[in-house]
């Protein structure tokens, strides 16, 4: 008998075991979401005066000047300027300034006259009506802006037409120049 119980139990047992293996049936997920990260990180630039135009008006004789009014046309050049700060709420003015055209001997060229005749060749910053610069003028001239929407990225300004004027007048022989002083702001002021 006591065979018996134990080979009940053991069957028992077998039949418990089986049926609990078929109840435990994996349900596969049929949708699953996730996120992830795309992230990039850009550093702001500058504000930089990249490069002034240099005037060269040729040669003339005291005969010249001394007979009649001159207006010289410069050989052409570029001025650039790069703004890599993003748009910005500063913008940028652009100014230029000429102080007095004289000789090695401190004779200056009188009246003289600095016309900037100029386009924007790249870019959107705005260039106004330049007024005339007079040689040794304190204040300077203001000659290109952007409001810190647009001058973004490179601008570049052509002088090509630019003219240095000056009336008729006794003068010296020799070498004279003058010098333009560009100054680039942080400001936005209208053109």
């Amino acid at each position: 008998m006591k065979k018996s119980i134990i080979f009940m139990l053991l069957g028992s047992g077998v039949g418990l075991f089986g049926g609990v293996q078929n109840a435990f049936a994996v349900e596969a997920n049929p949708t699953a979401e996730l996120t992830s990260e795309a992230s990039l990180n850009i550093q702001a630039g500058i504000l930089s005066l990249d490069r002034v135009s240099n005037f060269d008006f040729g040669t003339l004789s005291i005969k010249d000047i001394a007979d009649s009014d001159q207006s010289l046309t410069s050989t052409p050049e570029t001025t650039m300027i790069s703004d890599y700060r993003g748009p910005n709420d500063s913008g940028w003015m652009l100014t230029a300034q000429l102080s007095a055209i004289e000789n090695e001997n401190s004779v200056k060229i009188q009246s003289a006259q600095l016309n900037l005749a100029a386009t924007v060749a790249q870019g959107d910053a705005a260039i106004g009506t330049i007024p005339a610069i007079d040689a040794g003028a304190t204040d300077p001239t203001l000659v290109a802006t952007a409001n810190g929407t647009t001058g973004l990225a490179e601008n570049a300004f052509d002088f090509t037409a630019t003219t240095l004027t000056f009336p008729k007048q006794n003068i010296n022989s020799g070498q004279y120049s003058g010098v333009v002083t560009w100054t680039l702001t942080n400001a936005y002021t209208p053109a």
